[in-house]
């Protein structure tokens, strides 16, 4: 079936903005900490240290009143970045975040992934009249130049639930993962049709990370629950939320993340700080900064070529680790929004981007 997705889904006018472009000395800084309080997208260039907004669309609009569920990252072009949106389909830019255009899309994204072998393919979640779907487009020039040709591979029965994650075995992508908010895992292992009804868990699944080494072994963040994992590509699924401690609010699961140098290194964010799982499988909690362990850590990210670099938000600030967690630096967000989303350009670490919303 070939679905089609028209750009008067989409509510346009929140981005929109008459503001004079002209700025001077005397309004440069009160301007720049606006810009900061309305971000939605920041970019680092120097490995964590400073953070700017970059949400410019052109002279007189931006994304400023976006929220930022999901983010994928073009492997061959880390310039070329698309972002989900609650509610305002997707925006892809093509210079790292410098400039962004909007692609007309369903609402709700909470999954963007690229085929790991073929960056022209990319799967995209989202909520169209009210039912949650997923498309494929296996053109995406075709796709983002708004010719608006979407494959429909995965329609939910009844309103109310969203795909609430979406990944992609880096190893062979033919086979897709998905998560509902309901607790559903569905694997597509056999062509566009052929999905399979995996384990049943009990809350939304907000998070799927593969072990590196063997894509078999999958672990699923199901929020303020707990982790699951699989060593058999999902066929059968344990909890192992136990296993990473005693510690209050271990089970409230927000975030989740690999390490992709460390096969079986996993990172989990919870309401009460971030636990290691080892490589033999035991956990570990990581000595954060005690502040930040009142609030949910929402979002984690590993270095792509040293494991030794941790980036975590928590609240109204980001946390950097060069030594594997010992110790921390810190990076004060003015934002009226908090970060969901974090990603490593994978060919220049130094670069990180983050995604924001409201909670």
């Amino acid at each position: 079936m070939k679905f089609f997705l028209l750009s008067s889904i989409l509510v346009a006018a929140f981005f929109l903005s008459g503001c004079n472009t002209n700025i001077n000395s005397a309004n440069l800084n009160e301007q720049s900490q606006r810009l900061m309080a309305g971000a939605t997208f920041m970019r680092s260039d120097d490995a964590g240290l400073t953070w700017k907004p970059k949400m410019k669309i052109d002279d007189k609009k931006s994304i400023t009143g976006i929220d930022v569920l999901s983010m994928a990252i073009n492997p061959l072009d880390p310039d070329n970045i698309y972002i989900g949106t609650k509610a305002n389909g997707i925006f892809e830019t093509l210079d790292g975040g410098e400039t962004w255009r909007q692609v007309p899309f369903a609402d709700r994204v909470y999954g963007l992934a690229f085929d790991p072998f073929n960056p022209n393919v990319i799967y995209g979640s989202g909520v169209f009249e009210g039912r949650a779907k997923l498309f494929r487009c296996a053109q995406k020039d075709m796709c983002m130049n708004q010719q608006l040709e979407w494959d429909e591979i995965y329609t939910e029965p009844s309103e109310g639930t969203v795909i609430s994650s979406l990944a992609i075995d880096p190893a062979n992508p033919q086979a897709v993962y998905l998560g509902t908010s309901r607790g559903v895992m569905l694997k597509l292992s056999s062509g566009e049709r052929g999905w399979l009804d995996l384990k049943e868990m009990n809350g939304p699944i907000v998070g799927i990370v593969f072990n590196h080494a063997d894509s078999n072994n999958i672990f699923f963040a199901v929020f303020e629950r707990g982790i699951f994992e699989t060593k058999d590509g999902g066929v059968t699924a344990e909890d192992v939320t136990r296993s990473m401690g005693t510690a209050m609010n271990t089970s409230m699961v927000y975030s989740i993340a690999t390490d992709i140098n460390s096969p079986g290194v996993v990172y989990v964010g919870t309401g009460n700080g971030i636990f290691q799982r080892r490589p033999d499988g035991s956990w570990v909690e990581l000595n954060i900064i005690e502040s930040s362990r009142a609030y949910p850590i929402r979002a984690i990210a590993v270095n792509p070529n040293d494991s030794r670099q941790i980036i975590y938000s928590s609240a109204k600030a980001i946390y950097k680790s060069n030594d594997g967690g010992v110790t921390w630096s810190t990076f004060q967000l003015d934002t009226t929004k908090e970060i969901g989303v974090l990603r490593f350009d994978p060919k220049n670490p130094q670069r990180i981007f983050a995604g924001l919303r409201k909670f």
